[in-house]
């Protein structure tokens, strides 16, 4: 039996379409009122959908800000590894378009930055464990990148030395977010590619 279509566009279609209205509104929200401000009416309203057409895509509203999260770290983390796989750079110019693709894709939309970097937080332990999951892949691949210079070798501990980048970077972007005159987005990079170039050693500068 064929599929009924409504508007050109089959069941499946149609409640992609309404998923991406969801999360699109939560992020519209979620980064400007806060998440806690936020309620399921209002994303509904928003997004155009009914209450129970939002029920069908998501258990609950913290469901949706972790789908949200997902959704925005996943296109973080495939910008970077693309950075980051640039092997005909040197490993300077390979860190510097790492972390312009980091803080590019973030501070695009300031709502994005916020959902990303602090409404996630303190939402739930169940939130922040989704949340330390999600950035362990930015650890592994950052680990990774400290294997193309002398660190590799040295006294520091790869994984707490990308820990620690990883903390930085999001550091930085909350100083974008909250400080009265936010610092330039290049500047932002600057800052944490010096930091990386700190960290694998002088040898690796050019």
């Amino acid at each position: 039996m064929r599929e009924r279509r409504y508007g050109g566009l089959s069941p499946a279609e149609r409640r992609a379409a309404r998923r991406a209205r969801l999360t699109a509104a939560a992020i519209r929200l979620f980064g400007s009122a806060g998440y806690a401000r936020t309620t399921i009416p209002e994303l509904c309203s928003e997004a155009g959908v009914t209450t129970a057409h939002f029920y069908e895509e998501f258990a609950s509203r913290e469901a949706l800000l972790l789908a949200v999260y997902d959704e925005i770290a996943a296109a973080v983390f495939t910008r970077v590894r693309a950075a980051l796989r640039g092997l005909d750079l040197p490993v300077a110019e390979r860190l510097r378009a790492a972390n312009a693709a980091y803080f590019d894709y973030l501070t695009e939309d300031p709502c994005r930055a916020r959902v990303y970097a602090l409404e996630i937080v303190g939402v739930s332990q169940a939130a922040e464990l989704h949340q330390r999951t999600s950035r362990e892949k930015f650890v592994r691949q950052s680990a990774k990148a400290l294997q193309w210079g002398g660190a590799s070798r040295s006294a520091l501990d790869e994984r707490l030395t990308s820990v620690a980048l990883a903390g930085a970077a999001t550091a930085l972007l909350v100083e974008w977010l909250h400080a009265a005159r936010p610092p330039a987005v290049e500047r932002l990079v600057e800052q944490m590619t010096a930091l990386w170039l700190r960290m694998l050693g002088p040898s690796e500068a050019i």
